[in-house]
């Protein structure tokens, strides 16, 4: 039985076709520049056109068990397990608040719980907030672009507290963190001299106790010291500052004239106060 031709595959064809491309190019150019190449020289420099591999098809029953993996909450994970369902406390953490309720988180909470009902009959998926506290914390170096936008906001610009990371900050800084959002700011001046200098609550976070509580961390960090500070006339902190005890000791005419902008409600005048301890 006689064996018919074998077949050629593609790729053989393809190379072949290369070849004699190549060697028509290289004695068109010999016999132009006088130069003589023979076929057999030119073959031993030219190597075999190497095929590209096949594509691989795509397996849909691996995308599908892909899009089909989904992250463990942390309180069904083994970390809540070791930890407790509550987030571990930071290093720097000075007191964590569960309780308090402010009204930018109301606020998220009946914009989520309205996207859950609008989208009730609907496949989309619909995230999970896990609560969180508020945590009055020291000031670290991570806070300090925010720190620097929420005093800018509240007071005026130009302010930088970095170098409140060189004095003690862990008895003359206290930070409210909800998350990673710094919700508000209490320093002073040094431990030494016990001034101060800012004390501000992000809009929508006030009428919560932020500013009372970063107040009271303030003044029992920094024990049988008076403290001292300056708060503009018509500043309703005067009230918050009155509960814990301060008093007038001196009135100063245009105190805030080279800070506050021209057009600020605010007093340009302001009140020493001053806690005796």
């Amino acid at each position: 039985m006689e064996n018919g031709p074998s077949p050629i595959s593609s790729d053989s064809l393809a190379n072949d076709r290369l070849r004699a491309h190549v060697l028509d190019r290289v004695q068109n150019n010999s016999r132009n520049s006088g130069a003589h190449h023979s076929p057999q020289a030119i073959e031993t420099h030219l190597t075999p056109f190497t095929p590209t591999r096949p594509s691989i098809p795509v397996n849909n029953e691996v995308l599908d068990a892909l899009n089909d993996i989904t992250t463990t909450p942390f309180e069904n994970s083994f970390l809540s397990r070791l930890q407790g369902t509550r987030a571990a406390m930071a290093p720097s953490a000075i007191y964590i608040d569960w309780e308090t309720v402010t009204p930018w988180m109301n606020l998220m909470m009946d914009i989520r719980e309205h996207y859950a009902l609008a989208n009730a009959d609907s496949e989309i998926l619909i995230p999970t907030e896990s609560t969180a506290p508020i945590t009055y914390t020291t000031l670290q170096r991570i806070h300090l672009p925010q720190v620097h936008d929420l005093l800018e906001r509240v007071f005026w610009s130009g302010i930088d507290v970095s170098d409140s990371l060189d004095y003690s900050p862990e008895k003359a800084t206290v930070i409210a963190v909800y998350k990673k959002l710094v919700v508000g700011v209490a320093i002073m001046s040094s431990p030494q001299e016990t001034y101060i200098t800012f004390l501000a609550v992000r809009a929508g976070w006030d009428k919560a106790k932020i500013a009372k509580t970063m107040l009271y961390l303030l003044v029992s960090r920094n024990p049988k010291k008076d403290i001292t500070l300056h708060v503009s006339v018509n500043n309703s902190a005067m009230l918050l500052y009155n509960q814990f005890g301060f008093k007038a000791e001196e009135f100063v005419a245009g105190f805030y004239d080279d800070y506050l902008d021209p057009l600020s409600r605010a007093s340009k005048n302001a009140f020493k106060l001053r806690l005796r301890q």
